[in-house]
């Protein structure tokens, strides 16, 4: 079986060499992280963020940057970091951090999403940073308010010098998981779903897989990038029913479209036979329209019943389990019109804004 990790691996590997030839220049301190994959983790830092905190890259890259949080950090601040992540957009706020060796400081925080320019899918953030501890217990507040302004600056500097030069990088980009078509927003959530499913795009030709959980790769042994972009119809083979396949195809054609189980025979990638309890449901945004297909699987060729009642047993398992609703609640992001803490962004984010 192919190692959707070790893929990866290698992709980031990759993303960090090329973001370093690219933001060696830029002598201040900032922060690049993957909202695409778990936890949102640092994939670049700049050697002035290293001086800055006193971590190493070893204690930084792969972390989610909270390790600079403490007692005294304000969760409010946090809140709103929390949400412009949720909602795709930038975020300035002043909050205590930490040290490595303990000593507290005041960071004047500046994060600023860098999109696709195909889908406008945000694909990273910058996170610029200063100290302003000495402004701050002067009571400068139009001195911090400046400090801010040029994080702000810093950070677009950052985003238009990866903008600039995204085929330099874009190559590396990790395949593993979710197509870039799918908000980061949504992709923190189904993270934390482990069943093994699929999200296909209907608003796609042929409604290719745009998502995989790190289940359905293990069950079917398809590393994600010979998965995503396809229809799921490469799981099927010479033994699997026509019937089946029309059912589930008339279900999804339905107008409108209708949630359907159905037994499929399955093939692995190593040519081996499965049988595949197969649900699929209609995901819909808050508007109602259908934005994917969840497709829910489970393998039942162990079962030592008969397929049929295998399938039954299966079939209400699958009901139970609420992986669909999991999955709805977790589209809800795409309706970007949430609650929003911070007062400056009552309107929904551009995607036009830092496009690459």
């Amino acid at each position: 079986m192919v190692s959707c990790t070790a893929e990866t691996q290698q992709a980031v590997s990759e993303i960090r060499q090329a973001f370093s030839s690219l933001l060696e220049g830029f002598h201040f301190a900032f922060v690049v992280s993957n909202p695409r994959e778990p936890d949102n983790p640092i994939v670049y830092a700049s050697s002035s963020f290293f001086e800055l905190t006193g971590y190493s890259p070893a204690e930084v890259l792969g972390r989610n940057c909270r390790f600079l949080q403490g007692p005294e950090t304000s969760h409010q601040a946090v809140l709103e970091i929390r949400d412009a992540i949720r909602e795709d957009r930038p975020c300035s706020t002043c909050l205590v951090n930490y040290k490595k060796d303990g000593t507290k400081f005041w960071n004047a925080f500046y994060l600023e999403p860098i999109r696709c320019v195909e889908s406008g899918c945000v694909l990273y953030y910058v996170g610029a940073q200063a100290d302003v501890t000495q402004l701050v217990e002067q009571g400068g507040a139009q001195c911090v308010a400046t400090a801010a302004h040029e994080e702000q600056q810093r950070a677009e500097q950052v985003r238009r010098q990866l903008s600039d030069h995204r085929q330099e990088w874009q190559q590396a980009q990790p395949t593993c998981a979710a197509d870039s078509r799918v908000p980061s927003s949504m992709l923190c959530a189904l993270s934390k779903i482990q069943d093994c499913f699929v999200l296909a795009d209907p608003n796609l030709p042929d409604c290719p897989i745009v998502y995989a959980s790190p289940t359905f790769l293990r069950m079917t042994g398809y590393p994600c990038s010979e998965v995503l972009g396809r229809n799921c119809r490469f799981l099927q083979g010479p033994g699997t029913d026509p019937v089946q396949v029309a059912n589930l195809r008339d279900a999804m054609a339905a107008c409108p479209p209708r949630a359907v189980t159905v037994t499929l025979l399955n093939y692995r990638k190593s040519g081996e036979p499965f049988w595949n309890c197969l649900h699929v449901a209609p995901v819909r945004d808050a508007d109602g329209r259908v934005q994917f297909y969840a497709g829910v699987q489970l393998d039942i060729t162990a079962h030592h019943e008969t397929v049929q009642q295998a399938a039954a047993s299966a079939a209400a398992a699958l009901a139970t389990k609420g992986i669909v609703g999991a999955v709805r609640v977790a589209a809800r992001a795409l309706s970007r019109h949430g609650l929003r803490r911070a007062p400056a962004f009552q309107q929904p984010p551009h995607h036009a804004v830092g496009a690459i």
